[in-house]
């Protein structure tokens, strides 16, 4: 039998639970509010239609096998699809193979493990009952399967809203706390403000530093109120356009630069490297607080839970959490045409695929300066993959030569900040999602910018293949497959999946209380 996770008991009278008398509900459960929200709920429930066309997952890795070099040892290079409604939240972090196989061994302890507790962050309410439960850092230090025993609901109504109540709140403290130190006090928000800084808890960049019990931070928490925080002397730039304040990604790549920060070391380069996540709250906010301080106040509701009339008369917010044009509130449609949104954003979506796929673009120049990297070192005796190390061995052999004080440490630090910079200026474009809609002009900048650097990097690479390596000839149909890259990026696809398949049937449908989608 699956362990029956201990449910909050809230007392409800008969207005909220429809019972004749005052009762236990589990109020992280989305279900048990749909008597006093009922058109929320409805809408809230098809959020399992929002899925690619095939109602299967998008592999993007298979699509894109560049991205499995750019990430290669790190989870993403395992698997990548694209993002699905709400209501596959936990499916999706599940059978996911980022998140790895951890099972049980003969000796009572977990293997397999592969990702932090924190990684339920943007997936379950069930995180904010467990952080009053036995406290936020108390989750936060231990491994991703330590709670999955307690994690049943997807994203759904308590993330949002205090409960019970149609009050929206922030329910993660990580996310409260950085909001008030920037100035930005939830309470103190309009209501349409306020809107957005509840999905700014998942929709944003965010990382975890490992020094306070591995909590949830975000990169730009170090803003004082009322202080403009300014990063461009960490850097040397002396320019005067604000690109090292605040949310931009010039800043946070300062801000994890001077705390030597990485998510990572690439197991093919030796990079070490940083994982974007989503940035779309800061891409809408800088957005409308700087290109549009004269535009009607808007903010993610605006667009993805617009105003409904029910048939009693009554208007209530859309809960699909998705896009149609011909839903936005009528002071948009007074000065933009619904039907006129599918050709900008198809035009938009051009001009990024160009910066990004052409022979010249930024994600095969990605794989390209990783492997140019590989060769280097593997000209002057430090083994990889290539070698037969495994991920592990490639990037403590990576480390370790950085560290050794040679020249070609030297040289090799000079080439791999370039592939990091230009990684992360890239990665901040491309994951943050309906960047295309939210701000295409940042999109298109990033991107330039990003080519700009691998520019350098590979005129870089070169010289030091050259002199290392002359007879080395980078062949980019080696790498332009997913099943050619997954193996030299140090992984077996099929017995990962076999693995995951494995823990599935042992740990999840066993003692979880999930319900697979």
């Amino acid at each position: 039998m699956k362990i029956k996770k201990l449910a909050i008991a809230v007392m409800l009278s008969t207005v909220f639970t429809g019972y004749s008398m005052a009762t236990e509900v589990d109020l992280y459960k989305s279900e048990n509010w749909k008597k006093q929200f009922p058109e929320q709920y409805t809408t809230w429930a098809e959020t399992e239609e929002t899925t690619p066309e095939s109602g299967k997952l998008d592999d993007f890795l298979a699509s894109n096998p560049n991205l499995v070099s750019a990430w290669a040892g790190y989870g993403f290079a395992k698997d990548y699809n694209r993002a699905r409604g709400h209501q596959f939240a936990m499916t999706d972090i599940i059978k996911t193979l980022r998140t790895g196989h951890p099972v049980v061994g003969h000796d009572g302890k977990v293997v397999g493990e592969a990702m932090p507790a924190n990684c339920w962050s943007c997936k379950t309410p069930d995180i904010a009952r467990m952080y009053d439960k036995v406290g936020e850092a108390n989750f936060s230090d231990n491994s991703w399967s330590t709670w999955g025993h307690e994690m049943s609901n997807s994203i759904g109504c308590a993330d949002c809203h205090e409960l019970g109540s149609d009050e929206i709140r922030i329910s993660r403290p990580y996310a409260a706390r950085a909001m008030k130190s920037i100035g930005k006090d939830f309470s103190k928000q309009t209501q349409t403000m306020q809107a957005s800084q509840t999905c700014a808890q998942c929709h944003i960049e965010y990382y975890f530093e490992g020094s306070d019990s591995k909590k949830v931070r975000y990169p730009w928490d170090h803003w004082v109120p009322g202080v403009k925080t300014d990063y461009k002397e960490v850097v040397n730039y002396t320019g005067t356009d604000g690109l090292y304040q605040g949310f931009a990604a010039e800043a946070k790549l300062a801000y994890y630069d001077q705390r030597n920060f990485k998510d990572w070391t690439n197991a093919i380069s030796g990079v070490p490297s940083l994982k974007a996540q989503h940035p779309e709250y800061e891409n809408m906010l800088d957005r409308t607080e700087h290109a549009m301080d004269n535009h009607l106040e808007f903010g993610c509701t605006t667009c993805h839970m617009p105003k409904a009339t029910n048939k009693a008369g009554a208007k209530y917010s859309n809960h699909k959490v998705t896009f149609d044009a011909e839903q936005l509130p009528e002071s948009c449609l007074s000065c933009h045409e619904g039907a006129d949104f599918e050709e900008i954003f198809d035009e938009r979506k051009a001009e990024i695929k160009k910066l990004r796929f052409t022979a010249d673009g930024t994600d095969p120049r990605l794989t390209e300066a990783h492997f140019k990297a590989q060769a280097i070192w593997s000209a002057n005796g430090i083994k990889g993959l290539e070698a037969g190390k495994s991920i592990g061995e490639a990037k403590g052999n990576y480390e370790a030569a950085l560290k050794a004080g040679t020249p070609l440490a030297a040289e090799m630090d000079s080439l791999l900040t370039k592939i990091r910079h230009g990684q992360w200026f890239w990665d901040s474009a491309t994951a943050s999602h309906g960047i295309h809609a939210h701000n295409p002009t940042e999109a298109v900048r990033l991107l330039k910018k990003s080519n700009s650097i691998l520019d350098e990097a590979i005129a870089e690479a070169d010289l030091l293949l050259t002199k290392y390596a002359p007879n080395y000839v980078y062949d980019g149909s080696k790498y332009d497959t997913k099943a050619k890259v997954q193996p030299l990026a140090g992984l077996n696809f099929e017995a990962m999946k076999t693995s995951k398949d494995n823990f599935i049937e042992k740990r999840v449908e066993k003692e979880w209380p999930v319900d697979l989608k």
